[in-house]
């Protein structure tokens, strides 16, 4: 090895001695970080199957007609174990509609009410929310006015939740309100042809004039 070799090789270890610690701790980081990510995906897809799992099993309570007994704790189940997962939000509308069908109208509002706080967007929370007032209004229009008044209401639907809001103004002998209702439903627009008319011939019931 000649003297320029041997220089070059002594400022490789100087180089090294000043840079190779930090370098070795930014390969360990680096590499951990990828096993962390690694292993949510892992943990993640587990998850999802897991959810996945539990949803056709309630499915499959559904298709066996096992009884809303079944179906509330086959529903249970997912969303206390999977609150997170689209299967939830899916589970939580279904098993809504089945205690619906069976005239447990508290039930199903309990239901969609832990949809309302747990979905993952907003037009979901609002479906929610709206089914949740039609459930009430079975047995207390005070406490469904109350829950479609729970929060705003986006454009799309404005509409629905209008008419729904002028029904329970007219139920509870507010006529004033109701009709007040219905023209906003008739002006938010998104109704179809059916249901503008249907609002139309509720609002002149109460307000001829209209």
């Amino acid at each position: 090895m000649d003297q320029s070799d041997e220089e070059q090789l002594e400022r490789l270890k100087a180089w090294w001695r000043r840079n190779g610690p930090a370098l070795l701790l930014g390969a360990a980081v680096a590499a951990a970080g990828l096993a962390a990510w690694w292993g949510y995906q892992t943990w993640q897809e587990r998850t999802q199957q897991r959810a996945a799992g539990a949803y056709a099993d309630y499915l499959e309570q559904e298709r066996q007609d096992a009884g809303l007994e079944a179906l509330e704790e086959a529903g249970q189940r997912l969303l206390d174990a999977h609150a997170g997962s689209g299967y939830a939000a899916l589970t939580a509308l279904r098993l809504a509609r089945e205690q619906a069908a069976a005239g447990a109208y508290g039930e199903a509002a309990q239901t969609l009410g832990w949809l309302v706080e747990h979905a993952g967007d907003r037009p979901m929370a609002e479906l929610a929310r709206l089914r949740q007032a039609r459930a009430l209004a079975q047995e207390d229009p005070e406490r469904a006015l109350a829950a479609l008044d729970g929060g705003e209401v986006s454009e799309g639907f404005r509409a629905v939740y209008a008419e729904l809001r002028g029904d329970l103004l007219s139920e509870l002998d507010r006529p004033e309100e109701a009709a007040e209702a219905y023209r906003t439903a008739l002006d938010a627009g998104g109704l179809a042809p059916q249901s503008r008319e249907l609002v139309r011939t509720k609002l002149q019931a109460i307000s001829p004039e209209a």
